[in-house]
């Protein structure tokens, strides 16, 4: 990274994050197709199974505790697929960041199992680590702690980076790292996420929600959905709404819901290189800017991505 000139700027970051990742816009693609689509084919795959084949398997059992493992069994290989998918999706979170230091030290990305390995080497450390960090997501997120759960989550943000480029910290000292990078950048931090949000995700979600509405492919995968989506019991809550005067939910309503929830996460998830090269170029700015402002405390760490690059 010594050759690399990084800038104290949000715009720098943002820029060269968007330069990066179109250099190799074809290679992260690639990387992201199982993670995302693994996921929703999964879930698709247990659920169209289960629901599907539900009443079939409850005519032919007299038990219906056996009918419900017929039922679970079925949903068994939807579920592997489902979770192979989701773990490279987490490994992704950190395999890109390596990808990110390799494309800023030699221009290229390339191997990605070695890249991979950044986590996979560190297994046990990063199922504990995701662990801490979706416990306290669960604890912020909640209604009495979402705004100072917010602002901590800012100071967070970088966990991800740390946790790739400073294998030797523990999660504790992990977190304290994050929090004392941000320090300082907390504005120029939210005003990122801010942007990288709005652009990655709700603004190309939206074009393709246009896009499919246009060419009538929404009415189409939403006929498909209703199939399934009719066999949920929905008269108790339809009569609760009533009795409130809201609106009733329909099959309708819900295979619509289904579709743009499955369209934003596919957004986000194909757009997740573009956010992860961002992050961790704004990690290389902030770790360069506290080496300079603390050079006996931090010299140890100011290249701490080459000592992690799976490539070595």
């Amino acid at each position: 990274m010594s050759k690399y000139k990084l800038k104290n700027s949000i715009w720098f970051v943002l820029f060269e994050g968007l330069k990066i990742y179109f250099l190799n816009i074809d290679k992260f693609f690639l990387y992201m197709l199982f993670p995302v689509f693994g996921q929703i084919i999964g879930i698709a795959l247990a659920m169209g199974l289960s629901l599907s084949l539900m009443q079939t398997v409850v005519e032919k059992t007299d038990n219906a505790l056996t009918a419900l493992l017929y039922v679970i069994l079925l949903a068994v290989p939807g579920l592997l697929i489902f979770a192979k998918a989701f773990w490279d999706y987490m490994v992704a979170y950190v395999a890109l960041n390596s990808m990110t230091e390799g494309a800023v030290t030699t221009g290229k990305v390339y191997d990605f199992q070695s890249h991979n390995e950044v986590a996979t080497r560190r297994t046990m450390s990063y199922v504990v680590f995701l662990l801490v960090i979706c416990a306290l997501s669960s604890v912020g997120s909640t209604i009495f702690f979402i705004v100072p759960g917010f602002i901590v989550w800012i100071y967070l943000i970088l966990v991800y980076q740390v946790f790739t480029f400073e294998p030797d910290l523990n999660i504790t000292d992990i977190l304290k790292r994050s929090f004392l990078l941000v320090k300082g950048s907390w504005f120029r931090t939210l005003a990122i996420l801010a942007i990288l949000t709005f652009f990655s995700i709700f603004i190309i979600t939206q074009g393709v929600i246009v896009i499919f509405d246009f060419l009538n492919i929404t009415n189409w995968i939403c006929s498909i959905l209703d199939e399934y989506t009719s066999m949920f019991p929905l008269e108790l809550v339809n009569e609760i709404l009533e009795y409130c005067n809201l609106q009733i939910i329909t099959p309708t309503m819900i295979s619509h819901l289904i579709l743009t929830s499955a369209l934003s996460f596919v957004v986000a998830g194909l757009t997740l290189p573009i956010r992860s090269i961002c992050w961790t170029l704004w990690y290389m700015v902030l770790s360069d800017a506290s080496a300079k402002k603390s050079p006996e405390r931090t010299s140890g760490k100011k290249n701490t991505g080459k000592r992690t690059s799976g490539r070595e």
